[in-house]
């Protein structure tokens, strides 16, 4: 009897052993998507600034996007079309490519139009951390102290992305930290959200109607704007069409994938506004 006993405690350890190693249980037990999918909408948070160190936090957000990983990547990496979906940038282009890394110019309308913040940054080609796929930017010049963004982007499986993004601006106008961030981490919120409304009106049908244990349907929420608009005062109202275009994402109409992306140089206009916007944000 006491033999018997054994031998039925060791088959049901083996049991519950396969069964809690078994991929669909794995899946659920992805607490980080399980949690994005129960919220619904992006999960907002802040990190200390480092390497180097800043005074103003690090302002961030993920969401869970129904859709493969490879759609999520082409359109996070799509860096000239930002400004047709992720408002209110009213420039974003790409100035060169040079071994992966994409040199990109980006400007935002700040203090209701009469000025304009503006950067180039070096986007690195993705790079694995891990299970994490990592796009970093990096500051290269610009009438603000400092820039960077981390995008990250983790596939759940194979119709659902995990998408972050992690930003710091750093204005060279006197505003208090705490501000900036508050600001870096709504804008982080709004560029994540505007990236799973374009790829999950970018995704196969099939990829937008798979559901799986970890990842139930998530509701549209509202289009985003522009992570750059974090580091200073409230943006430019959208002209009409840009509106429109942020209804038909609101009620999930279908967008088309992100256009192919071209490599410009500045325009001689561009280059004047540059130093207009220099002699700005020293005044």
């Amino acid at each position: 009897m006491k033999k018997l006993w054994s031998v039925s405690l060791i088959a049901f350890s083996l049991a519950v052993l396969a069964f809690a190693f078994s991929p669909r249980v794995a899946r659920a037990g992805d607490a980080e998507s399980e949690k994005l999918a129960a919220l619904g909408k992006a999960l907002r948070y802040t990190l200390k600034t480092t390497e180097p160190t800043s005074a103003i936090d690090t302002g961030g957000a993920a969401i869970l996007v129904k859709a493969p990983l490879a759609t999520v990547r082409k359109i996070v990496t799509s860096y000239g079309s930002y400004k047709t979906f992720i408002t209110p940038f009213d420039q974003s282009r790409v100035l060169s490519k040079r071994k992966g890394t994409s040199e990109v110019y980006l400007q935002v309308p700040i203090l209701n139009g009469a000025a304009h913040i503006w950067t180039v940054a070096d986007m690195s080609p993705p790079t694995k951390d891990g299970a994490d796929e990592v796009i970093t930017g990096r500051f290269k010049r610009g009438n603000v102290a400092d820039f960077r963004a981390r995008w990250r982007l983790r596939a759940v499986d194979e119709h659902h992305t995990i998408v972050k993004l992690e930003l710091l601006v750093a204005p060279k106008l006197p505003f208090p930290p705490s501000a900036v961030t508050a600001q870096l981490v709504r804008a982080a919120d709004k560029a994540v959200t505007a990236v799973r409304n374009r790829a999950q009106g970018a995704a196969p049908a099939g990829a937008r109607t798979a559901t799986s244990a970890a990842a139930p349907s998530t509701p549209p929420s509202a289009a985003a704007s522009a992570p750059a608009a974090a580091a200073s005062a409230p943006a430019a109202a959208e002209s009409n069409t840009d509106a429109a275009r942020q209804g038909g994402e609101q009620s999930g109409a279908a967008t088309p994938a992100a256009p192919q992306e071209s490599v410009s140089e500045l325009s001689e206009a561009d280059e004047d506004n540059v130093r207009r916007y220099k002699d700005v944000a020293r005044r």
